[in-house]
């Protein structure tokens, strides 16, 4: 059981983050060995490790991140997963390279401990240039077969998640938002419980706690190891279905969209939106909004989730590229 503890400034200071890249690709590699979620992910197992032999990124993967990411052990280092990751791969990866010597061995001599750390990676703690591009090269090479070609379909669905716990929020404030988790993730003012591997009490003092959803997070929130770093909760997303199809940049949008009515719902999609609140903006009835809005979901412009008795359709990175006039492909760079 793991028990967060909130005082009324933690709560002033609670958010929920976009899609974070470090942690997809830390929660992939135990979806790509382990046995966890073997059954819902199967297709994307199997195209991963095709993707990853044909980019010959294989080798380097279980040499390099794989004894990073041991899937006997529910625990991996912190500092692979720092908090720049909500900002993106390459900010992401540039803190990780970033990390003070310290505590990269402090982290490693925890990994030594538990489940052995591979040799390569003590060059980190030494500063070896060729140590920090063995890492820089592995996430990378990584994230571009096994996840960089479903990432438009995860941070759609992330998108969702997170319209729905900020209708939450809208509606009753933190503790709606929080009790929103319901019943993987419990809120019992001012306590946020829920299953985990150890006992432990995180007390938060003032830092607050960002909350990050995740596609590949299976079962169980995730949490960091050390207390004492700014916190973070990683917790499992409703899944649509597996990433089995991956998006090519030069697919276009079905030409249905060409409409003024459908591209006005599009745009009002940008905030989240309900079915209701679609019909009595554009004054058409609530049938009709669903055959609008299944065409944009076809096509991979929007997402729609059920919160509550409503359903909430929010517009996703490709429907925000088409809204900005850009590329298509520019949602996937």
């Amino acid at each position: 059981m793991l028990r967060i503890l909130f005082t009324s400034e933690d709560l002033a200071r609670t958010r929920v983050a976009t899609a974070d890249p470090l942690w997809e690709i830390a929660l992939s590699m135990f979806r790509l060995a382990g046995r966890r979620g073997k059954g819902a992910f199967a297709t994307w197992r199997r195209r991963t490790r095709q993707e990853l032999a044909r980019s010959d990124n294989l080798a380097t993967v279980r040499c390099v991140l794989g004894p990073l990411f041991p899937t006997h052990s529910s625990y991996f280092p912190d500092f692979l997963t720092p908090p720049a990751g909500v900002h993106g791969l390459d900010a992401g990866v540039d803190a990780v390279l970033s990390t003070p010597r310290p505590l990269l061995r402090r982290e490693l001599d925890k990994l030594a401990r538990r489940t052995g750390t591979p040799s390569w990676a003590w060059g980190l703690a030494d500063g070896r240039m060729d140590a920090f591009h063995d890492l820089r090269d592995g996430l990378r090479g990584y994230f571009d077969a096994a996840i960089a070609p479903y990432w438009v379909e995860i941070q759609a669905m992330v998108d969702a998640d997170r319209a729905r716990r900020g209708r939450a929020y809208l509606d009753g404030g933190v503790g709606r938002m929080l009790a929103s988790f319901s019943p993987v993730i419990r809120w019992r003012p001012p306590v946020l419980s829920m299953d985990h591997p150890v006992h432990r009490d995180v007390h938060l003092d003032g830092r607050g706690l960002v909350l990050i959803p995740s596609y590949f997070c299976w079962g169980a929130p995730v949490a960091l190891a050390d207390p004492e770093l700014p916190q973070v909760l990683v917790y499992p997303i409703e899944r649509d279905r597996p990433p089995a199809t991956p998006r090519k940049p030069s697919e276009s949008p079905n030409a249905r969209l060409l409409g003024p009515t459908r591209a006005a719902i599009l745009k009002s999609t940008v905030a989240g939106v309900t079915t209701g609140e679609l019909a009595r903006h554009h004054g058409i009835s609530p049938s009709g909004v669903s055959q609008h809005t299944q065409v944009l979901r076809e096509a991979g412009l929007i997402v729609s989730r059920r919160s509550g008795g409503n359903v909430v359709h929010t517009v996703t990175p490709l429907g925000a590229a088409l809204l900005a006039g850009g590329r298509m492909d520019a949602a996937l760079a």
